[in-house]
């Protein structure tokens, strides 16, 4: 509970991450909702047959004639959650807010805004305080109309926005850090110091878990000679031995958008890593790694074997990414400026000024859903001791996987439960008073 304002008002923590959104209450163990960061929409008129049980008809007034509009069939029909976008709906397009960590498109954030308010917490905005995580390269414009969405639109009572690696940070008990976070859009090494971020320092890369699990797919697809199938064209599968060609019996699912296509492969391929894939925890040697154990592993589509090596080159491309990225002719990816993780937190740190390096190396922390590979954590220390030798270095991540994916949404819940932070929230009063330029007053 927050104590804002003289009375004990619970304080709404909102984390919007490129895969996953995260909302609940201030000073909680971890949050009440936890939603895909997609929204889905239907891009042309819906016919009657992809009506599907449950969905509820939006009706809007004609504001000249006074005549309701039944819209259930127009674009403004938003699929929200989990059970909503995993659901196939002919010409159903997913849009994400975020592009490479920053919000592009508002209109999607405000419904997944509405979703978390209105269906997820069960609560009115405008009777709480709402604290906001943003990327730690965020800009000025972002933050301003962020502060003006909060108060304009939701009422709410009082406004604070705090950089995703300063959460972090706090989230594992330490103000000062390398914090190393890889996600599903991007994977960022941003260095924290008293609790404010070194900007000089932020070094940044536009491809995360989702890159990785295209990467997994196409590899996986040119060595076994198969195609992946996303479970929503499965009708029936059967058995089949482990190697052979799977059979099985598609749905017949005409007009599937590329986004909601792209987005169920994803899907498959998530578990797929999760699943078998790990690090290795010494250099890649492909000799050494090939005699390691294979793991077996279905596709929804009935086509099973057991995996080597290729377990390990998929999360390599981590590490180092110029040698293991796939290419495709088609869409060529320029690698030449693509650092490992290694890479990515020695360099920040010597962006850093030379007295506070050897505090960032011993208080490097790893978060994301991308830094829970095993042997992750082995190999970046070893590599580094490489890079900087002599050097003392600590890595430190969380036992719980949970807290790895969510650490952002649990600093903002410490943070914003402290008995002295009630002082930093922007209140209603001051927004009317200053306007939105505020926030780069009183957020830093």
């Amino acid at each position: 509970m927050t104590a804002y304002g003289g009375d004990e008002i619970s304080a709404i923590v909102l984390d919007i991450g490129s895969s996953l959104s995260k909302a609940g209450w201030s000073g909680e163990d971890s949050p009440k909702v936890i939603i895909p960061s997609y929204v889905g929409s239907i891009v042309e008129n819906e016919s009657k047959e992809n009506k599907i049980e449950g969905d509820v008809d939006v009706t809007m007034v004609n504001a000249d004639t006074g005549n309701s509009i039944n819209s259930s069939s127009k674009k403004n029909k938003k699929y929200i959650g989990d059970g909503q976008i995993n659901c196939w709906r002919e010409n159903m397009e997913l849009k994400n807010p975020l592009k490479n960590g920053l919000i592009e498109d508002w209109d999607t954030l405000e419904s997944l805004w509405d979703y978390i308010f209105n269906e997820g917490l069960m609560i009115d905005p405008s009777e709480h305080p709402l604290f906001v995580s943003e990327s730690s390269w965020n800009t000025r414009n972002i933050r301003e109309k962020l502060t003006e969405l909060a108060f304009e639109k939701y009422q709410v009572q009082a406004f604070y926005v705090a950089k995703d690696a300063v959460l972090s940070a706090f989230s594992s008990g330490r103000s000062t850090g390398l914090i190393l976070d890889s996600g599903g859009g991007t994977t960022s090494a941003v260095p924290v110091s008293d609790g404010y971020v070194l900007k000089k320092g932020i070094i940044k890369q536009n491809f995360g878990g989702d890159f990785l699990s295209q990467q997994a797919a196409t590899l996986i697809e040119s060595l076994y000679n198969i195609n992946i199938t996303p479970r929503y064209k499965i009708k029936k599968k059967n058995a089949v031995d482990a190697g052979v060609l799977p059979n099985f019996i598609e749905y017949n699912r005409p007009n599937t958008t590329p986004s909601f296509h792209q987005y169920a492969m994803n899907q498959v391929m998530h578990e797929f890593k999760e699943t078998i894939c790990q690090v290795s925890e010494h250099s890649y040697r492909e000799g050494l790694l090939k005699q390691r154990p294979l793991k077996c592993y279905e596709f929804p589509n009935g086509y099973n074997n057991s995996f080597g090596i290729e377990r390990f080159k998929i999360p390599e491309i981590l590490i180092q990414p110029r040698e293991f990225i796939i290419q495709n002719p088609n869409e060529p990816i320029d690698t030449t400026n693509l650092l490992g993780m290694h890479e990515l937190i020695y360099r920040s740190i010597n962006l850093c000024d030379v007295d506070i390096r050897p505090n960032l190396y011993s208080n490097i922390v790893l978060t994301g859903g991308n830094t829970l590979f095993n042997g992750l954590m082995d190999r970046l220390n070893n590599e580094l001791s490489m890079l900087a030798p002599g050097i003392k270095i600590r890595i430190h991540t969380s036992g719980n996987t949970s807290e790895r994916k969510f650490s952002v949404w649990n600093g903002g819940s410490i943070l914003s439960s402290l008995g002295t932070f009630h002082q930093l929230w922007i209140s209603k009063k001051e927004y009317e008073e200053i306007g939105k330029s505020i926030v780069e007053k009183r957020c830093n």
